[in-house]
């Protein structure tokens, strides 16, 4: 995947500079405040990789914790040339408004509370200097409802990983930035496993009514993209932003 000669070709990016990548994106997720795995770090920065060179746009991260895939991420940015916008509360979840349920035998609901995932600005920023590059970060404290809106119009995304557990939080963000994000370019979602925000990307109602463009669909629903023997639990999947033709980036 990684590894593979044409990832990274665009820009310059060879087998040494690739194994120091992987060997930092191991040590991030084996930190005890990662709340991702390994293999969701190398697919993210494997397709981060893969985007054109003449693609102009930011990466854009929609919860934090305590900042271990901010620093993964900000790595991979560094090596593209491309800003990292970090968006998170910086104070935990909000009130959930909802509950959620777990794709798995039980159907079980999945027990969110206000302020779980709580990581401070303080502490996510000393660990993307640690484990990063915090050169190429901006971070954004606020809930996205609040700040999202007060984002430049102009602005556009090449990647965007989300991680935000609630369903409220999801709709904030694809509201914020799914118009954003380059046709073609994937909005990376950490809640596959999760019915009701799986639910959403499915919902053509809501998507017409509310973004002005079809449902996407969602790879990896229910049990992740990389789920299987000998890897960590996987709750990472994908949605493409796909524009008709006669579209141009994202009129707002």
């Amino acid at each position: 995947m990684l590894l593979h000669p044409n990832v990274g070709r665009e820009y310059a990016i060879g087998i040494g500079t690739k194994l120091s990548l992987l060997h930092k994106m191991w040590r991030n997720s084996r930190h005890p405040g990662s709340a991702s795995g390994f293999f969701e770090h190398v697919y993210i920065a494997t397709k981060l990789l893969e985007v054109p060179s003449d693609i102009e746009g930011s990466v854009g991260e929609f919860g934090c914790f305590k900042g271990l895939s901010t620093a993964s991420l900000s790595l991979t940015c560094a090596l593209t040339n491309r800003r990292l916008i970090a968006f998170d509360s910086f104070e935990g979840l909000p009130e959930p408004e909802q509950t959620v349920h777990n794709f798995d035998i039980n159907y079980s609901p999945v027990r969110y509370h206000r302020g779980q995932y709580a990581g401070s600005l303080e502490e996510v920023r000393a660990n993307v200097a640690r484990f990063g590059e915090i050169g190429v970060c901006e971070f954004v404290k606020g809930y996205f409802e609040d700040t999202l809106p007060n984002r430049d119009k102009s602005e556009r995304f090449v990647l965007i990983f989300e991680d935000a557990d609630l369903p409220q939080s999801v709709r904030s963000v694809l509201c914020g930035v799914w118009r954003k994000l380059y046709p073609g370019c994937l909005f990376f979602c950490h809640e596959a496993r999760d019915r009701e925000v799986i639910d959403i990307f499915f919902d053509q109602q809501w998507w017409v009514q509310t973004i002005g463009e079809k449902a996407p669909g969602f790879m990896g629903s229910g049990s992740g993209m990389l789920s299987g023997p000998g890897l960590d639990l996987c709750c990472l999947g994908f949605a493409i932003r796909v524009c008709n033709e006669s579209d141009e980036i994202a009129p707002l």
